[in-house]
This record gives C-alpha cells, structure tokens and sequence, in this order.
C-alpha cells in the first residue's frame, strides 16, 4: 500500500505547500523571542515617591484607556530618568500588568557614533518579537507594519507589553515605535521635554530633594559594605557632599561610588576636595564610564552654534538666575530671539524656570560646565562685550525702575511692578556691582549702586544697603576718579543718614565735601553741606547744622535750585526755633513758604505752616498760631495728607483749652 507520510518539525513561517509525494520535511527550530530583556533596577534607588506613583498610576491596565499611554520622562543629564524608569516598569512587572513581556531598548539620542535611528530600533524590536531576519520585509514601512501586526497579535494572545524607549532625542526618533494597540504601554525617557508627542503624559524630573539625596549616599555605602557607616558618623558633610552635588543622582552615584572604593577616606575629606568651583566637575568622575562632565558634553553637542553660544554667555550673569531681558543684553539678541533660545535650551533641560515666570536659572553644575565652556570657547573681547551689555542692562533697568517709584509716590500711588522687579533682581544688582569690579567698570556700577541702595534702604535692608555702599567706595578708591569717590561717599553717608546712624555719617559726609570742594562741583558741595546740616540737626547739634544749612543755601541759589532752596529755609528755621531764635527762625519760614508757593508744592507749604504755627504759640501769639494752623489744615487737605490735617485740627482744638505745646 502506497501512502504519503508528512513529518513536520519545529516551527513554520509562511505556508508549506504539498504538491506529488513528499517524504520529509525538516523546518528551522523556532526562533526565540525576547520580551523580558528589561535591565535590572537600580539597587540603590531612593526617594522619588510622587514621581514614581505618578508614572506608575499611567502604566496601570486600564481596558478602556484610549488612545495609547505614554509616559515621558523628562530631565537633565544625570537626574536618574532611566532609574526611575526601570523602578516603575519593574513594579508594574511584579504586578501581572503586562503577561505580554517589555521590550527595552536605549536608543542613544545624544551619542552621535551610537545614535539608534528608528529603522534599526524596529529591526530590533522584530527580531525581539521572534521575527527571523530573513522575513524582514524590504521597506522600513513594511517593517513598521509587521513590528506593529506582532505587537497587536501578542496583546490578544497573552496581554499588554511595555515598551521602554530610554535615552530618547526628539518624537522623530521615538514616534515609529509606538505600537499602534492601546491595550500596551509605552515608557520614554528624554532629555527634551518632547511636546510634541502625541498622548504622551509628560514627568518633570527634577535633583533629588536634600533628604533623599542624603538617604542614596547612605543606602549605597550600606550596599557595597554593610558595616560602612560613615554617613550616619558625618551627617552634615553628607548634607554639604549632596550640595556640592546639586543634588542630582548621577553626581552622588559618583562621589558614593568613590567613598565605597575607598573605605579609608572620611566624607569631609571628599567634601573638602568638591568645595573647589574650579575642579569640581574633574573630581565628579569614577573610572572610564561614570562623569559628569561626560554627561553634560553629550547635550552641549546637540544644541545649535546660537543656543551654545546663548548657554555660555548665561554663565556670565552673577546671580542665580537671568530674565529674558538680561539674557538679551548678554547675546546682543532681540527679546523676541533670545526667548525662543531660552525656550529650546529648556526644552532640552540646560537651563531651568526660575522664578517667577520670565525668569531662568541653571543647575548648580551645568552652571560650572556652562563656565567652563565659556572660559574655552569665547574670546575675550565676546566676553567683555556681553559684560558691557549685561551692567548697561541692569543700571539703565534699575534707574527706570526706582524713577517709577518715585513718581509713583509723588502723586500718592504705589507701582508694584517697580517694586517686584527690583526685589526679584536683587541679587543679581548686588553681585552685578562685583563684575563691573572685576571688569574695572566704574562709570556702570557707581550709579548702579546708587539705586540699589537706595531701594535697599527703602526695604530697611541696612546690611545689604551698607554693603552695596562700601562696595561702592572702595570700587571708586581704586578707581582713582575722585568724582566717582565723591559719589560713592556722599551715598554711604546718605545710606547711614536715613539708618539713623548719624555719628557714623558725618565723617563720611565730610570726606565727600572736600571731594567736592576738589573737584569744585557747586552742586555736590551744596548737598553734601545740606546732608551735615541734617545729621548735625537730628543729633541736636542746631549751632553746627545751622552753620552748614547756611553755607549750602547760597550754594542752592546760584545753581537755581528752587526745592533744595526751599528746604534749607525751611531748616534753617528749625534750627533757629530750638535755639531760642524766634525772629531769623520766622523769618526763614516765611522764605520758605514763599518758594513752597511759587513751586506750587502744597505739602511743603502745609508743613511751614504748621511749624510757623508752634512757633507762633513760643512767642506767645496764640491767635497767629491758630491763623497759621487753620492755613495749614487746608493746605494739607489739598496735599492729600489727611492724616496731617487731623493732627493739625486737634491742636486748633487744644487752644480753647491748656496751651499748646
């Protein structure tokens, strides 16, 4: 009896076709898949708990979810993206949520030799997925095609599959690989906040906060050796090691990598050797595969000549962090330019939002790299042009600002946003005063340091304000400009005059008029005379004021200045009043009232008035006293001052009964 006898083994891919008499057919044996090639989790993995339970929560099953879930994880170099990646997908392994297996795949965004161009990436995940390489079809879209039917027949057969996309750089490189079932899952880790990727969910990543980056130095010391405790022996060089870190993983992976190698050497001891700005980023390197530096140089290459240019101009700001208008006076841009290379360096997280909106910042380290690449790459003369921009920026910036508030205030109003920008650049105007030092800059930082302390005054900030000043000065002494010096004195002595520190004031006063006397500056003589007048009269010296309000008042009217003319009567009867010279004082204040009326300054005439008032009542001229306060009540009703007016009226009321004082 004759019969066919077929003896199929292993496994068939695409159809067998059976024409006559075939004894045997021997077929390739199966060809594995690998859906379980997720890299193990990082041991040492600490804190991170909202991020983690919020990338956690979107890979969770979820029958309805439509569209697909992506979660992107998005964060500098070095902030511990790929851990917090493999932590979630190996939590969500552990829970059955994918019986379809992960596929993981590092796709090498910023290594331009090992870059993972998204049709070798689908040739991979095929070749994962049990495709053999000989039915790889011809096209990419065939293979696109193909890589998606297997994802989407795996799902209905055995469940939802992870994908893990680490290490990506752009949505080009990462959108052929979604599957296109929204049963799976897909995790994405980036150094660019990819916006434009459709469904994705986006994950901040951010440095570890101060406590969880001192529990990764600890954790991983106990790891390597159990009996290792010299992070709960040195607490707070944990604390400033973490610092010097910024506190971002890759940093601390480095530094608890080189305490466990050697188990001689104290955490202060390392600490002591990253306090040194200038070789910080060279001791934050382990052997040939762990630094820094490293990290960072991969981003730095994918930026733009503008927006590496931008990044190490950025580093020159002396404060924490820049506004977009700063940063435009650095570069010489427009606004319009610089924010949008703002925008793509934080897109890629070289920079940071600083606060509030419209500011940016750096990261404590990439600052240092941004530094160094500066100190590398640009020139002397760029460098000095962008300093040149910067302090015109902020000493025309903060002149705008503090002319706002006063004229805010002249007509009885408040602009907040005046008052806001100068406290947000605070910093930044102080530290601005040491680059214009360092750059011998004088005619920019002596009017800058003129407004800041003047708003640091108005903020009662004395240390600050007096620091600013005696910057100032020593900045004008070595300057060897004796009008700068005598700039610089007179604010100091003003600064002190308004903190009440007036024996501290004269001399510095004193030292500023023969400055001006030098240098023959009428102007500067006559209110620097003035400004001793003031502080010998607030001390109670009224011979020695009336002595120098006497000599600045010709001064005042020569140079024809009406106001300070006004004022100095004005003083001038005071200091008469108190020592028991009725006539000269009256007579001072009716010259001051009589400029305060030409100048049509109703505050100051209400003020005259008031003071001719009680010196009405020492002379024993009760109803002149009451004519001068009822003008005065008047006068400072118009002002707009009523609470002066009151004052005044209970005095008018004081006269019916005991007198006045």
């Amino acid at each position: 009896m004759n019969h066919s006898s077929n003896d199929l083994s292993g496994s068939v891919h695409g159809p067998v076709v059976q024409a006559g008499h075939v004894g045997q057919v021997h077929l390739a044996p199966p060809v594995p898949t690998a859906l379980a090639g997720l890299p193990p989790a990082v041991p040492e993995f600490t804190g991170r708990d909202e991020a983690l339970h919020t990338v956690t929560a979107a890979l969770r099953p979820d029958a309805d979810a439509a569209p697909l879930v992506v979660s992107t994880l998005a964060g500098t170099a070095g902030v511990g993206k790929t851990a917090l990646a493999l932590r979630a997908a190996h939590d969500a392994v552990a829970a059955g949520w994918f019986p379809g297996g992960v596929l993981f795949l590092n796709l090498q965004g910023y290594d331009e030799n090992r870059y993972v161009r998204p049709d070798i990436a689908v040739s991979v995940f095929l070749s994962a997925l049990g495709v053999p390489d000989e039915l790889f079809p011809p096209t990419f879209e065939g293979r696109l095609s193909l890589y998606r039917s297997k994802l989407a027949d795996l799902g209905a057969r055995h469940g939802a599959a992870l994908v893990v996309l680490d290490n990506a750089s752009s949505t080009e490189q990462i959108s052929p690989l979604l599957p296109g079932s929204s049963i799976h899952r897909v995790v994405v880790t980036s150094r660019h906040t990819l916006g434009d990727l459709p469904g994705s969910r986006i994950v901040d990543v951010g440095a570890l906060a101060p406590d969880e980056a001192a529990a990764l130095i600890t954790r991983t010391l106990r790891i390597r050796r159990s009996d290792d405790t010299r992070a709960e022996d040195e607490p707070h060089a944990v604390r400033e090691l973490t610092a010097l870190c910024g506190h971002l993983p890759l940093a601390l992976a480095v530094v608890a990598s080189i305490l466990a190698a050697d188990p001689d050497q104290s955490v202060g001891e390392l600490t002591a050797a990253l306090r040194d700005r200038a070789t910080r980023l060279e001791e934050l390197t382990y052997g040939d595969r762990r630094s820094v530096a490293a990290a960072f140089e991969l981003s730095y290459a994918s930026l733009t000549p503008d927006e590496a240019r931008t990044f190490r101009l950025l580093s020159l700001n002396p404060g924490q962090q820049v506004s977009v208008p700063a940063a435009a006076a650095l570069t010489g841009r427009s606004v319009p330019e610089v924010r949008r290379l703002l925008r793509a360096l934080r897109n890629v997280h070289m920079i940071e939002p600083g606060e509030p909106r419209g500011w940016v910042r750096f990261h404590d380290l990439l600052r240092l790299f941004a530094e160094q690449r500066c100190g590398a790459e640009e020139d002397r003369a760029s460098v000095e042009t962008a300093v040149d921009g910067l302090l015109t920026h902020y000493r025309d910036a903060a002149r705008a600002a503090t002319e706002r508030i006063v004229t805010a205030a002249r007509a009885r109003g408040h602009d907040a946003a005046a008052e806001d920008w100068l406290d947000t650049e605070r910093l930044n105007l102080r530290s601005a005063l040491d680059l214009a030092q360092l750059h011998g800059r004088p005619a920019l930082a002596l009017p800058l340091a003129h407004d800041v302390s003047w708003f640091l005054r108005r903020q009662q900030d004395w240390e600050a304000g007096l620091e600013v000043c005696e910057t100032a000065v020593r900045f004008a002494r070595s300057a060897a400009d004796r009008a700068q010096q005598a700039l610089a004195l007179y604010n100091k002595g003003d600064f002190l005059k308004h903190k009440q520190d007036f024996h501290q004031a004269l001399p510095v006063f004193a030292e500023a008029l023969d400055r001006y006397r030098e240098l023959d500056d009428r102007t500067g003589v006559a209110r620097t005379l003035h400004s001793l007048g003031t502080v010998a009269r607030r001390i109670g010296r009224y011979a020695d004021a009336e002595r120098y309000y006497a000599a600045a008042l010709p001064h005042f009217r020569e140079t024809e200045d009406h106001p300070a003319t006004g004022h100095t009567h004005f003083n001038l009867g005071y200091t008469a009043r108190h020592q028991g010279n009725h006539e000269t004082a009256h007579d001072h204040y009716q010259r001051a009232l009589d400029v305060y009326h030409r100048l049509g300054n109703s505050a100051g005439a209400a003020r005259t008035l008031h003071h001719l008032g009680h010196l009405a009542l020492a002379m024993n001229r009760p109803a002149a006293a009451r004519g001068y306060w009822e003008r005065a009540r008047s006068a400072y009703q118009e002002a707009g001052l009523p609470q002066y007016a009151q004052e005044v009226a209970e005095l008018l009321t004081g006269l019916a009964g005991p007198r006045a004082v």
